[in-house]
């Protein structure tokens, strides 16, 4: 690439406001040696830094799979592979089953700087990741924890306790954030028992509203393993054990003065609260709003709470008269202090220690 880019420059020198002549064919060949010194320097550079961590010694890894679910099923047997990761860029696959000991065995583990290991263990036909190891040349033996649990398909024991919607107007869009705590109360991980055309788990289903595109997954949800259908998306990785911070964003084209806004609820949620700014439109629907925050121009924030609900109820109100000439960024910056008490107070409570991981495939 970068010696195209010399060429175009060479060309534009030769033909802009320059006849030919001694002094241009010494300025090309200068810029000819400019450019093959430049294109060596980057090859070595990259082959230096692709070959960097071969050039170390070599450990063994244990990889220890711990079964977090009572009286669960044995490990033994199950596939460990181990990832090689060099600068983020994964440089090799290794597999191992695990023994009668519980741990996979790795040996001549190449080590070095910026070398990271990532475990994962293939539990009940569940993917489980581990977190990343270092691989930095200082021991000959590393070992490293997966934490698995049997996998269940029994969905009761998933709900969400708060759930947040945030709306706000952005040129002529809504522009919706919407956060929810998932919860796994039992020590299995859930994967549903549906399946769809593609025999794919449909573990957790999320309702959007009519119109709602540009689906963004924030936290926890992965893009690549998510299903979009006509009335939402649904998750298609089964859910740990645990208290999971769910983010995700998308938006509604306002092609019209008044606009509906209906999402049906899937799992049983103990609150709902609705977030909306005053002044870029009149929310109505759910009565009177519970309270107010104020953003930094004073202007007011209203917020809607419903408690309690179930699968099958659903949230829905309309938004009218709605000025879009003008977006305000305090209207974000409201919402985004009150989503980081929400959310800081939940990771506090999921502190190190008090998180399992996240099944991967």
């Amino acid at each position: 690439m970068a010696s195209v880019v010399c060429v175009r420059g060479l060309r534009r020198l030769a033909t802009v406001g320059e006849a030919p002549g001694p002094g241009a064919a010494e300025r090309r060949n200068v810029v000819r040696q400019i450019c093959f010194i430049a294109g060596a320097v980057l090859l070595c550079t990259s082959l230096m830094a692709g070959a960097a961590w071969s050039q170390e010694a070599s450990a063994t890894l244990v990889v220890e799979a711990a079964n977090g679910t009572a009286d669960g099923a044995t490990v033994v047997g199950d596939l460990a592979i181990l990832r090689i990761f060099h600068q983020q860029q994964l440089q090799n696959t290794l597999e191992a089953k695990v023994g009668e000991s519980g741990e996979a065995v790795f040996e001549d583990v190449p080590t070095g700087q910026h070398l990271v290991a990532v475990a994962r263990v293939k539990h009940q036909n569940m993917t489980f990741q581990g977190s990343p190891t270092s691989l930095v040349p200082e021991t000959d033996n590393y070992s490293t924890v997966v934490q698995v649990f049997d996998v269940s398909a029994d969905t009761s024991a998933l709900s969400v306790g708060t759930h947040h919607v945030m709306i706000a107007v952005e040129n002529a869009m809504l522009e919706v954030i919407e956060y929810m705590q998932l919860q796994n109360d039992s020590d299995m991980a859930v994967r549903g028992s549906q399946r769809d055309a593609q025999d794919r788990p449909m573990v957790v289903e999320i309702m959007l509203p009519n119109g709602a595109t540009d689906l963004r997954p924030l936290s926890f949800l992965q893009a690549s393993v998510l299903v979009t259908t006509e009335t939402g998306f649904y998750d298609t990785l089964a859910v740990p054990p645990g208290e999971h911070q769910v983010k995700f964003s998308y938006r509604i084209d306002i092609d019209h003065q008044a606009l509906d806004f209906a999402k049906a609820i899937s799992l049983p949620t103990s609150e709902l609260v609705v977030f909306w700014e005053e002044g870029q439109g009149e929310l109505t629907g759910l009565g009177e709003p519970d309270e107010r925050l104020a953003n930094a121009q004073g202007v007011p924030v209203e917020y809607y709470r419903r408690h309690n609900l179930q699968p099958g109820d659903e949230i829905a109100f309309r938004i009218s008269g709605f000025n879009v000439k003008t977006s305000d960024a305090d209207t974000w910056i409201a919402l985004a202090v009150a989503f980081a008490i929400v959310l800081a107070i939940a990771l506090w409570r999921l502190r190190p220690g008090s998180s399992p991981p996240v099944p991967v495939d």
